[in-house]
């Protein structure tokens, strides 16, 4: 196997520094410098794949002018938003939930949470079944509605620039039209039970794993009383709950 070239190594480290610190690349001029050819240096960037090494770092990256003219928030010498912020949060969902900074009362409700997975599993399957009966629950007035009734699903608000309140020019000012999507009982009813047949198919499973569990459990008890009576009739000798009685423990044939 031939050797592997250390010009090679050197290129690719030059070419990556001199890009993270938004220097332009000539590859002709790296080849002429290493003293090799351009072709030879084209290889390598290609096989060695250069540009996938080059790590991004977090924010702007060398020589872009994004923030140039702009001033960074009070309070936050450092650039960029800084971290545990919300900024692009909506809905909360998918929120990072930061240890660190959960109030009392959390961390005690916390601390209260099963962390066995059989005891889990049932905690889990308790919160799954009232959920299922609130669905049920709202099924069933939907259902006892009137069919042409209709439920408001979203509403669009669509705006413009123009003048606000005070007379100021500012985004959004002016309302453009107004968009009101709504539901009739039967969407609802549908939707719904889209939602109870997934929430049922999780308790199906969950029911699966804790039985799985019991019967595993059973099993490995049975095992032990096998196994202490095989020892019993090895031995000749009987394992005795020190706090029980004076019961004779020899055992006779």
């Amino acid at each position: 196997m031939p050797k592997r070239n250390d010009k090679r190594d050197t290129a690719k480290a030059e070419y990556i520094k001199r890009r993270r610190s938004g220097e332009k690349v000539n590859l002709k001029d790296l080849a002429e410098k290493l003293g090799v050819t351009y072709g030879t240096v084209r290889n390598w960037k290609r096989i060695d794949q250069w540009d996938d090494a080059m790590e991004r770092k977090r924010g702007g990256q060398p020589g872009n002018k994004n923030s140039r003219g702009k001033r960074n928030a009070k309070g936050n010498p450092g650039g960029g938003a800084p971290n545990g912020n919300t900024n692009a949060e909506k809905d909360g969902a998918y929120s990072t939930v930061h240890l660190e900074r959960l109030s009392q009362e959390e961390r005690d409700w916390l601390d209260q949470m099963p962390t066995g997975a059989n005891e889990n599993n049932i905690y889990e399957l308790k919160l799954l079944r009232i959920q299922q009966r609130h669905i049920m629950e709202r099924i069933a007035e939907y259902e006892s509605c009137d069919p042409e009734k209709l439920f408001t699903a979203s509403i669009t608000d669509m705006r413009k620039p123009g003048k606000d309140k005070d007379g100021k020019q500012a985004d959004g000012a002016v309302q453009k039209m107004v968009m009101d999507n709504k539901d009739s009982a039967f969407v609802r009813v549908t939707q719904l039970r889209e939602a109870l047949n997934k929430v049922s198919g999780r308790i199906i499973s969950l029911t699966t794993q804790i039985r799985q569990q019991e019967e595993f459990e059973k099993r490995y008890a049975l095992e032990l009383e096998r196994l202490d009576i095989a020892k019993t009739r090895a031995t000749g000798e009987v394992d005795v709950d020190p706090e029980g009685g004076t019961e004779d423990e020899t055992v006779h044939d």
